[in-house]
């Protein structure tokens, strides 16, 4: 049965956690002087209670610690993310120099070079002023830029924006992602307009790490592998994903195994294992025992700065680290209270990373192996080794995947069928291939035995890919197009907590509760269903390159784009599937080449050659013009000809025409919209 005694640190998470998320969804202006003092008053009162406790007012002092609790987390957090927001000068300011340090390792690009930096400095007319806001600098790519390493400060001239809004219809939003890094600034250099002034102005740490990381992938590099076989051994490892093949990701997305290319705990478990087993014997005295602490602890968080910082790392690795401790003092550790813990510290060093993807998949998978993966090893009794061996890893596999599904469903809006035979290889591969590569590395220097090491590596790695690729190929190897709300979710966990409670606990009362869940996400379904049997939408999306026009009618959508749109599958990933899943679209029709669109009562002319006087005895009605291909057309001609009640031009137009058709449609009050600069325009 569940006990709040058991997990003391869950009651200060609960309210801490609570206040983080009100603080940031609703970016409400707590003064931090109350809170402050609502929070010392609070302990106070607590403090006087225990000094004079009476049992009939214990609850009293519950609540007082609640909101203790909670003040101190709503302060924490609005004074976290104000540290990092920039002043409002720097982005009214316009072009000026900055001095910045580079804080993280770069990721080159095609074309840039992208930098997470820090504001060391910036010009305000005559004087330097000092500042420490985070931004992203998008360095336009050269051999000098590929040079830019962590720890660099650089100089360079710029005007900073605010990091994009979503242009579409549930499109990915840039700006929040940015947001729970603390970054507010981002900005375009080009190539003549920065210069490095310094270098290794990093953290001695980071910079041993970062150095270490760049010659682990200098190695790699050297041991003649495929683009393949290096983008995932290094994502795998290293935490490396910038050369990571973009189909073969896909691939180990939609088998449901892509946790393998991200380092998590489960890597630096194996870490953790390999170095256990090597320190065995040093373990007879308290004097090794502390010193094998000491080895363990410096090599798991070396490890996780080499890897660059995530989440998952630093939750595993700051559990491991409880373990050790756990296991020097030859003291158990309650699992789950390693996991609060880690939890607490990580939220303390950063409240903002609760809404980080992969903080939130890491505890999920890790809480549901540790509650149910016994449990259910449990129904079924292996007769052999390779049987208890496959069996052990089809219910960790099924506990992770349980407590992740919901949550998967609704960021990526698919499910992996096939995932217990997908982990039953990877699973086994990974650890075999993760130790490889650490035998090459360290074996480095050795000739002969780093190239067998190298050709074992390589042909491990192409033998999963090909077992993902082939299980991907196989029929109905995913569930796509799900659709999910963030309620559903909510209520997708509570009734697998309370059914699994009603099966362990044997409590009538908690299947009832389960039940109650699955009728709200089911009534929930209904009633949005409901909605998109009736949804009539006209959507200009905002595409960069051309245009595209969805027609929604119901769950079925005619896709209207022009030739250039329709043969980059791109533009399909990240400006319209994402809003065809929300819609429930079920058919898609697309058409290119189309001139006239009518669509119920909307009407839709597009315009993409030059258009000349010709008198007409009536003009042609219609709603919207959409002008593309860059034409040169006079409003006034079309005035001439055409009564219409706005004009829409797509994203092949240059900035000089813009301006033109922009002013001319100002001059003479005509509703005007462009696909270039703007969001995308929705008629209902």
């Amino acid at each position: 049965m569940f006990s709040w005694n058991k997990y003391p640190l869950l009651r200060i998470l609960f309210p801490f956690v609570v206040g983080i998320i009100i603080v940031f969804y609703t970016d409400i202006a707590f003064p931090v002087g109350i809170l402050f003092t609502i929070m010392v008053l609070c302990m106070l009162a607590v403090m006087i209670l225990y000094k004079f406790p009476r049992y009939h007012t214990r609850w009293i002092n519950g609540i007082l610690i609640i909101v203790s609790i909670l003040s101190f987390s709503l302060c924490y957090t609005r004074l976290f993310i104000d540290e990092g927001k920039p002043l409002q000068l720097l982005k009214e300011n316009n072009t000026t120099v900055f001095i910045a340090s580079v804080i993280e390792s770069p990721s080159i690009r095609p074309t840039t070079v992208k930098l997470i930096v820090q504001i060391n400095s910036y010009q305000y007319h005559d004087t330097f002023r000092n500042d420490n806001s985070k931004a992203v600098l998008y360095v336009e790519r050269d051999q000098q830029a590929e040079q830019i390493a962590y720890g660099d400060k650089l100089v360079f001239y710029t005007h900073f924006i605010d990091p994009p809004t979503p242009a579409n219809p549930q499109a990915f939003d840039y700006r929040r992602y940015l947001s729970i890094k603390n970054i507010y600034l981002t900005t375009y250099i080009k190539a003549n307009a920065w210069q490095k002034i310094s270098e290794k102005n990093g953290t001695v740490i980071m910079q041993f790490a970062t150095n270490a990381r760049n010659k682990f992938l200098k190695i790699f590099k050297e041991c003649n592998m495929d683009v393949q076989e290096y983008g995932i051994i290094t994502a795998m490892l290293l935490g490396y994903d910038d050369e990571l093949d973009a189909d073969l990701e896909q691939k180990y997305n939609a088998t449901g195994v892509s946790h393998i290319l991200c380092v998590s705990g489960l890597h630096v478990g194996i870490i953790y294992m390999i170095l256990s087993f090597l320190l065995r014997f040093f373990n007879k005295t308290k004097g090794q025992r502390i010193c094998r602490l000491f080895i363990l602890g410096a090599t798991i968080w070396m490890y996780a700065c080499i890897t660059g910082l995530s989440p998952s790392v630093m939750r595993a690795s700051t559990m491991f680290s409880f373990v050790a401790i756990g296991n020097m003092l030859e003291r158990r550790t309650n699992i789950y209270n390693s996991l609060l813990t880690s939890m607490f510290f990580l939220l303390l060093w950063n409240p903002l990373v609760i809404f980080e993807i992969g903080f939130q998949f890491s505890y999920l998978a890790v809480f549901g192996i540790v509650w149910i993966q016994q449990p259910l090893y449990l129904l079924y009794t292996p007769r052999t080794k390779i049987e208890n061996y496959i069996w052990s890893i089809m219910t960790v596999s099924f506990a992770a995947q349980l407590f992740t599904a919901p949550l998967s469903m609704l960021y990526f809006h698919q499910f992996p069928n096939y995932f217990l035979l997908t982990n039953i290889f990877v699973i086994t591969l990974a650890p075999i291939i993760i130790g490889l590569g650490i035998g090459v590395l360290v074996f480095s220097f050795w000739g002969f035995a780093y190239k067998c090491l190298s050709l074992v590596l390589i042909f491990l790695i192409k033998g999963m890919n090909w077992i993902i690729s082939s299980i991907e190929a196989l029929p109905y190897s995913v569930t796509g197009n799900i659709d999910l709300s963030g309620l559903q979710v909510i209520f997708i966990y509570l009734l697998i907590i309370f059914f699994i409670s009603a099966r362990f606990y044997a409590k009538k009362s908690y299947l009832f509760q389960a039940l109650i869940f699955a009728i709200l996400i089911m009534g929930l379904d209904m009633y949005k269903q409901i909605q998109t049997d009736s949804q009539k939408e006209i959507i200009f999306y905002s595409v960069k390159s051309g245009y595209a026009i969805d027609c929604i009618d119901g769950q079925n959508a005619v896709l209207i784009c022009d030739n250039n749109t329709i043969t980059d599958q791109t533009v399909y990933d990240y400006s319209i599937e994402n809003n065809h899943i929300y819609h429930r679209i079920k058919n898609t029709e697309t058409i290119t080449g189309l001139h006239f669109i009518r669509f119920h009562n909307k009407t839709i002319l597009i315009i993409d050659q030059a258009v000349y006087a010709i008198p007409f005895k009536q003009k042609l009605k219609v709603d919207y013009i959409l002008l593309h291909n860059n034409v040169n057309v006079s409003i006034e001609t079309l005035k001439k000809m055409i009564d219409f009640k706005m004009i829409i031009t797509s994203g092949k137009y240059s900035y000089y025409h813009l301006a033109n058709i922009r002013k001319a449609c100002a001059q003479q009050i005509i509703p005007y919209h462009e696909l270039k600069n703007q969001d995308a325009l929705i008629v209902y």
